[in-house]
């Protein structure tokens, strides 16, 4: 059962890091053989298609054949990749602030304001993000609206206008208790 155990976990582990464990078929050896043999017989003129340049605050995601290259995400500097079988993503790594539009709420007392957010996030782990979330703004977006909605059902209106800060770093709590699955870290949420 503790071999069990221990294979479980680290099958979460992978799953949690963004890597899963591929080994490669026939056919894709032949077509990175292919496209291998491509590159160097074009050389001169490929060099532009296979080399990229990432910048200090990038990473590149390579996905090869619709799989996650293993290794950590590349960049910053130059990397090389194959332009017909790799789709390369560069992601930003700055801490981004994201708007949240106003939007209605009910408060446990029944009051019905208008509230905006304003949330600050950065993305830690780039190989988890990539895979797991297409579109982060929208997804995290609605996921601090959600919060906003569940926090402040609780609280009475008077509760939240003179504890903005302690709904804030709840709000914040809850946000970032979901978003950590998908490998982004919030720093702070405000109302």
């Amino acid at each position: 059962e503790s071999f069990r155990r221990h294979s479980f976990s680290s099958e979460k582990l992978l799953i949690f890091s963004g890597l899963k464990h591929k080994k490669l078929g026939v056919c894709e050896w032949l077509l990175m053989v292919f496209v291998l043999a491509l590159v160097l017989l074009f050389f001169p003129l490929s060099i532009w298609f296979c080399v990229k340049v990432v910048r200090e605050h990038e990473r590149a995601v390579i996905f090869r054949l619709g799989h996650l290259l293993r290794g950590k995400p590349r960049g910053p500097g130059l990397f090389f990749h194959l332009p017909l079988l790799d789709v390369c993503h560069k992601v930003d790594i700055r801490l981004k602030m994201l708007k949240v539009p106003p939007h209605v709420v009910v408060t446990k007392d029944l009051v019905r304001p208008e509230l905006s957010a304003v949330c600050y996030y950065q993305i830690e782990n780039v190989a988890l993000c990539s895979s797991a979330v297409s579109s982060l703004t929208a997804v995290l977006q609605s996921l601090v609206q959600a919060a906003v909605r569940d926090v402040l059902a609780q609280q009475t209106f008077s509760h939240v206008l003179l504890h903005r800060r302690k709904i804030g770093e709840q709000i914040q709590a809850t946000v970032d208790s979901f978003a950590c699955r998908w490998g982004v870290r919030v720093e702070r949420a405000d109302m």
